[in-house]
């Protein structure tokens, strides 16, 4: 399994033992590095923190919704000089910080990228009222792990031809993590068997580590429809649209937060932070999208 990465190798090991060499080789070419983001343990190497205040550089203003609306949340930071040493599918900046801000209901969000060397005031005046709060302070850890997609992905259509073809063949498909479940005459079907689907559904529980997950980068989860559908039809694109697919291609999770912390995002649910990935090639963080999902 030479030529394989770190973060890949255990992965690709399950997926081979539980597919046939012509499935397993694409199913695995979609899958995407992640920066799985915890709370950092006593002593650990930090990438970033949740809450607190920004300390913003002085002079900078504190984001707002629109021209002059409500104050937003400040969420998170991340160091992207300690990220740059966690393998990822997107083009971070590889010195400086991201400061994530939203709104107490999700519907506005901002990133605000600070350059490596700005001074920063520690403490200032919060304008923070209402719905509004200051979260406490807690450093994040990092680690990179795979993802892969739902079913429902563009990159599942375009690895498969249809989303049909990939159900019945992949997702849908009677597998056997076990060979002692094996039927002696038929390898894919027979009692004791369970479907890929909930194989990978087993492998993700197992691998996760406790606690809420957040993640840069990756497959976001997707509790309904994935973030870069979301954002294309946020763009006024319907799925039957010639531009769809292409658009959807185009975004990207910049951060998922988890509810953690005393953040609550909807009914159970995540916030992303999606962008465009020829916007964050070109460092413009001023056009982010919001994406909460909830159960």
């Amino acid at each position: 399994m030479s030529g394989v990465q770190d973060w890949m190798l255990d992965f690709a090991e399950y997926v081979r033992e539980l597919l046939p060499e012509e499935l397993a080789e694409p199913f695995l070419a979609l899958a995407r590095p992640a920066i799985r983001l915890s709370i950092a343990e006593k002593g650990a190497t930090t990438v970033g923190r949740l809450g607190g205040l920004p300390r913003l550089p002085e002079g900078m203003p504190w984001p707002r919704a629109g021209d002059g609306g409500p104050a937003m949340q400040f969420l998170a930071e991340l160091d992207c000089v300690a990220l740059a040493a966690y393998e990822s599918d997107i083009d971070l900046p590889a010195e400086g910080t991201l400061l994530f801000f939203a709104t107490w209901d999700c519907t506005a969000a901002q990133v605000v990228p600070l350059p490596p060397g700005a001074v920063r005031v520690p403490e200032r005046e919060v304008p923070l009222r209402g719905e509004a709060r200051v979260f406490p302070e807690v450093p994040l850890a990092a680690v990179t792990e795979p993802s892969w997609p739902d079913l429902g992905h563009p990159a599942v259509l375009d690895a498969f031809g249809s989303l049909d073809a990939a159900r019945e063949l992949v997702w849908d498909r009677m597998v056997y993590a076990d060979a002692e479940n094996l039927d002696d005459e038929d390898p894919d079907i027979g009692d004791g068997g369970e479907t890929f689907a909930w194989e990978l559904e087993l492998y993700d529980q197992r691998r996760k580590r406790p606690g809420p997950q957040h993640q840069v980068g990756g497959y976001s989860d997707a509790l309904q429809s994935p973030v870069e559908t979301a954002a294309a039809s946020a763009a006024g694109l319907r799925p039957d649209d010639p531009g769809f697919a292409a658009e959807a291609s185009q975004w990207v999770n910049l951060l998922q937060l988890d509810e953690d912390n005393g953040m609550i995002f909807g009914d159970g649910g995540i916030l992303i932070f999606g962008i465009r990935r020829d916007r964050l090639a070109a460092r413009d963080f001023s056009q982010v999208f919001p994406y909460v999902q909830g159960h």
